[in-house]
């Protein structure tokens, strides 16, 4: 099935216009004809050197705008997310754990069917204002991740906003510590976990480390990301 509506209308073109991803060639059937090159349709989602970015000394930019459109080519995945996102890092053991994560990567994004259903229910119900969306959903999934920080967060998130302020944290064990200080970073932009607290397995737990790392994925692309299954 065509991904384009307007599929084998006088329309067709137009809509591809508009949907295509800015700065890269228009996508044509078949093949394109660029200069005294011959390339693949999906080519110019490959090789970085079809982006108006890219010069003669390699690419302009520090992280790749456009990772979510090349994804839904299905060129890149979970593991170039990772990297453009943390690999500035200069912390050996915190980058073996994203390492071992994006291996371990099987396409889920939930930790439970709950995580899920919670999650699921309150993105869809709230009304997140646009200039804030991405972090809401970050701050959403996080705080509906586990139980014990659901249980003391439910209260606290409004339709309009999650007051992380009002969660009480009296008695709450590492794990969920270690979630709701990964959420006053994303609230607050200032650093509350440390990448050598993410790096040690013994404090924080896989389950918890997945959760937070996916949770800043999806604070900087924003939901869209969770259709990355590979």
């Amino acid at each position: 099935m065509s991904r384009y509506f307007m599929h084998g209308t006088s329309l067709q073109e137009s809509e591809q216009m508009m949907m295509s991803v800015p700065n890269f060639l228009p996508r044509t059937k078949g093949m394109i004809i660029m200069g005294q090159k011959t390339i693949d349709e999906k080519e110019e989602f490959k090789r970085c050197i079809y982006c108006s970015e890219y010069s003669k000394g390699g690419c302009r930019r520090a992280h790749c705008p456009y990772l979510l459109e090349r994804a839904d080519f299905g060129h890149i995945g979970y593991a170039d997310f990772i990297k453009d996102s943390f690999w500035d890092s200069d912390n050996f053991f915190f980058k073996k754990r994203l390492r071992g994560l994006s291996r371990s990567f099987t396409g889920e994004w939930f930790m439970s069917s709950y995580h899920k259903d919670r999650y699921l229910c309150l993105a869809q119900g709230s009304a997140l204002l646009q200039s804030t969306k991405k972090q809401n959903l970050a701050l959403l999934y996080l705080l509906t991740a586990n139980e014990q920080l659901w249980d003391r967060a439910k209260d606290h998130i409004y339709s309009n906003k999650i007051a992380l302020s009002e969660i009480p944290l009296t008695g709450i064990n590492t794990t969920c510590y270690a979630l709701f200080q990964a959420a006053k970073t994303i609230a607050s932009g200032k650093l509350h976990i440390e990448e050598n607290e993410l790096a040690d397995k013994n404090l924080i737990g896989e389950v918890a480390f997945k959760t937070i790392i996916q949770s800043f994925l999806i604070a900087r692309y924003g939901d869209e990301i969770m259709t990355v299954k590979q």
